[in-house]
């Protein structure tokens, strides 16, 4: 199945969320993946997601998609390539 990053929208320097991400899984496209680098750790990227405040408050978060691990981690490394490249052009100073 190709795999196929559509689109990379950074967001604003300073906070945990680097970009969001559109890709195309064979005839399917995936809207909101996120790539995230918080404080000493390494980036990564996360699912598409809802959020949502329980009743005490505090934010809870669900991903939207379940997908088996070999698929997920193809699409994870189609992402992180594509942003690799993205920095490397200096679009992107992160």
């Amino acid at each position: 199945m190709e795999i196929k990053v559509l689109d990379l929208r950074s967001m604003p320097a300073g906070k945990p969320l680097q970009a969001l991400v559109s890709v195309q899984v064979g005839d399917w496209v995936i809207n909101d993946w996120r790539i995230v680098k918080q404080n000493g750790q390494r980036i990564w990227v996360s699912v598409p997601q809802s959020s949502w405040r329980d009743r005490d408050g505090i934010k809870r978060y669900r991903a939207l998609l379940s997908i088996p691990g070999e698929l997920k981690q193809r699409i994870e490394i189609a992402i992180l390539s594509a942003w690799e490249k993205e920095c490397m052009n200096g679009e992107s100073k992160r």
